[in-house]
């Protein structure tokens, strides 16, 4: 748990450093926020009704919960290291986001996600920066960007998909653009 929690300080303090971003703007959330934000995205968004591989690590992969998939509005298949650009399109630049990066492990062995908040501008600079770098020699890894009032999530997986959940996602750009 050390090295997770090491390569977790590093990759903030790395991203941060090397896109010129304000702590305020991209930071990992602090250790007693993490508990409450992560146990409230995997209760609205997470597949708990199955045997095996739930949760949020196989959302993107086998399914949301399927409360949540009433409000799904799209699977998107995307080119992985540019289709982040479109996100201050898709949403609002003043937003400020949860970014989770999935590090493993399904819902019986307990997930892991590192859970940052980051502004749209600020999460774009540090997509780019984690493509470049196989997210900073950490592996590559599926994410989620999660609206803070948990109104909406995108899942990016490992097969160059994002799927889209929730209210407020104008996704027209996704829809008209066939270079993703």
């Amino acid at each position: 748990m050390k090295k997770v929690s090491c390569d977790l300080f590093r990759v903030e303090k790395e991203i941060i450093e090397k896109c010129g971003l304000s702590k305020s703007r991209f930071h990992k959330v602090h250790g007693n926020q993490w508990k409450n934000i992560y146990q409230t995205i995997t209760e609205k968004y997470a597949n708990k009704t199955r045997t095996w591989k739930n949760g949020l690590h196989w959302a993107n992969i086998n399914g949301y919960s399927p409360k949540s998939t009433k409000d799904f509005v799209g699977n998107y298949p995307v080119e992985y290291s540019t289709w982040f650009y479109f996100l201050p399109q898709i949403i609002s630049e003043d937003e400020m986001v949860y970014f989770l990066i999935d590090k493993g492990n399904d819902w019986h062995l307990g997930e892991k996600f590192w859970i940052f908040e980051s502004g749209i501008p600020e999460l774009v600079k540090a997509l780019n920066l984690l493509n470049r770098t196989a997210f900073l020699d950490t592996g590559w890894a599926d994410y989620y960007i999660v609206s803070k009032k948990y109104k909406w999530i995108i899942g990016f997986n490992h097969h160059d998909i994002i799927s889209c959940i929730g209210e407020g996602l104008n996704l027209n750009c996704l829809k008209n653009n066939s270079s993703l």
